[in-house]
């Protein structure tokens, strides 16, 4: 029998299948038959090797391991005084014993060492009511008086908890020299596993099998926007509008390779008023879905940009000088964007919120923006992500959209209620097809383009864009569709 200096802590961060539990067993058997504890126990008191899990079918499997360990040891077999379910009774004053993570159940006894199998598993909140911290605060006291050490093993979870509190504590250099920190990727500890199960994993859900094969914490996630206010957002059944003359739009693009999984992507727009509101309108929506040329995408877009009057757009920092050239060739300059994708989700909330947006009734944008991710960082960062598996293409283009017209410094009005969200919106023929004749009976009517751009009457009353106004500018228009263009 021997008794060394231990370390106090020994924490295990591993994949799943890399032998975690089973080290364990070696171990918490080692210090229950190995270790000589009399000097540090008094007459009539046992030392407790304690085998702890989130559950107690959990701790069990640790539990059958040190069975077998011993019965599969002539000598160590003969330490067994008696057996019970979840209790070895061994000589020397020592137990080996098996409990499910209870503050309750683990006080009242003196440790020889203590195996948390899973402990990134149990609850972190505070007012849970057997939490990771209470069930360390309830063990720990009971090795006071032996120097025993603790020992947590478990997969990695998010980056709440005591596992993660402690990893970020002292991984590494900088940690306590009492401290033992460890963490590996599955096969890292167990080459018996085959590698082709690992890459399997990490084709079909790179950030699940971060965690359960490569040893990575995941980041807590949260819905960021509900499906409710993004319908609320949601003009039903319309799926694009028409391009009018006298409105100003801007474009996003979210651009890809065409050789992966994304989409190529852009949002054009224009920004209006409603009921003294300010209001983002989404126009139109372009995706191609991969494989594609990105070249040739390009030339498409540049044609649909042109009949939106568009000259300059933005989009994310993609390849480089790459897409700028390429849009060059077709005469639109091509801006980097100024914030990262999540950077513009976050901007775009309050605009969501608000009801500030008029979004198309596209499937795969909602989609796309209902699975949206709230990520908060190691340092509290709040970040937002698609989930895994799913594409962000079209709601990036979208948020990136809301991010160029809002705030709104001005107000892009058009006739007969265009620019101006209401339910239901009115439209009144296609202002291109009868711009001519438009543009003359303004004149007539004393109307004239504003600082902004926007439509007015020369001294009226009527504010333009208000219900007054637009009633007003509706029947005349229509007026004049019926004697053909004849005031």
């Amino acid at each position: 029998m021997v008794k060394l200096d231990m370390c106090e802590l020994l924490l295990a961060v591993a994949g799943r299948r890399s032998g975690k539990s089973k080290a364990a067993a070696v171990f918490m058997t080692w210090l229950a038959t190995c270790v000589d504890w009399t000097d540090c126990l008094s007459l009539g008191e046992r030392g407790v090797a304690l085998i702890v899990a989130p559950t107690e079918r959990q701790a069990a499997v640790t539990e059958s391991y040190i069975r077998a360990i011993i019965d599969n040891a002539p000598l160590l077999a003969s330490l067994v005084e008696e057996r019970t379910q979840h209790v070895l009774t061994l000589k020397r004053q020592t137990q080996i014993e098996v409990l499910a993570a209870s503050g309750k159940w683990l006080r009242g006894f003196t440790s020889i060492g203590a195996a948390l199998d899973e402990s990134a598993y149990l609850p972190s909140n505070e007012d849970a009511a057997n939490s990771d911290i209470s069930i360390l605060e309830a063990v720990r006291p009971a090795m006071a008086t032996t120097g025993a050490p603790l020992i947590l093993t478990s997969s990695p979870a998010t980056t709440t908890g005591i596992v993660h509190i402690l990893w970020k504590k002292h991984f590494g250099p900088d940690g306590s020299s009492d401290c033992i920190v460890v963490q590996s990727d599955s096969r890292g500890l167990n080459p018996t596993l085959r590698q082709s199960v690992v890459d399997k994993a990490l084709a079909e859900d790179a950030e699940s099998a971060g965690a359960e094969y490569l040893g990575q914490f995941r980041e807590p996630l949260s819905a960021f926007i509900s499906r409710e206010i993004v319908m609320r957002c949601v003009e039903v059944g319309r799926s694009e509008r028409l391009v009018l003359p006298m409105l100003e739009y801007q474009c996003f693009i979210d651009v890809s390779s065409g050789s992966g999984t994304d989409y190529f992507a852009a949002a054009i727009g224009h920004r209006a008023r409603d009921d003294d509101r300010d209001l983002v309108v989404l126009d139109c929506l372009f995706a191609e879905r991969p494989p594609f040329d990105p070249l040739a995408c390009i030339a498409a877009l540049c044609g649909h940009l042109q009949r939106w009057r568009i000259k300059q757009v933005v989009g994310d920092a993609y390849a480089g000088n790459f897409v700028p050239s390429a849009f060059a060739k077709h005469g639109v300059t091509y801006l980097p964007a100024k914030l990262s994708a999540s950077e513009l989700y976050l901007a775009a909330l309050p605009v969501f919120t608000s009801g500030g947006v008029a979004l198309l009734d596209n499937p795969v944008l909602i989609e796309q923006l209902v699975n949206l991710r709230r990520r908060i960082g190691q340092a509290g960062k709040e970040s937002v992500q698609h989930m895994r598996g799913q594409h962000d293409d079209l709601a990036n283009a979208t948020c990136g959209l809301i991010h160029m017209l809002t705030p709104a410094e001005g107000v892009a009005w058009d006739y007969g209620g265009i620019g101006v969200v209401t339910q239901p919106r009115s439209y009144v023929g296609d202002g291109g097809e009868a711009s001519e004749t438009m543009q003359a009976w303004l004149a007539t009517q004393n109307y004239g383009r504003a600082p902004d751009g926007g439509l007015g009457k020369r001294g009226s009353a009527h504010r333009p864009g208000s219900v007054a106004w637009q009633q007003k500018v509706t029947a005349r228009m229509v007026n004049l569709v019926d004697r053909g263009g004849k005031k």
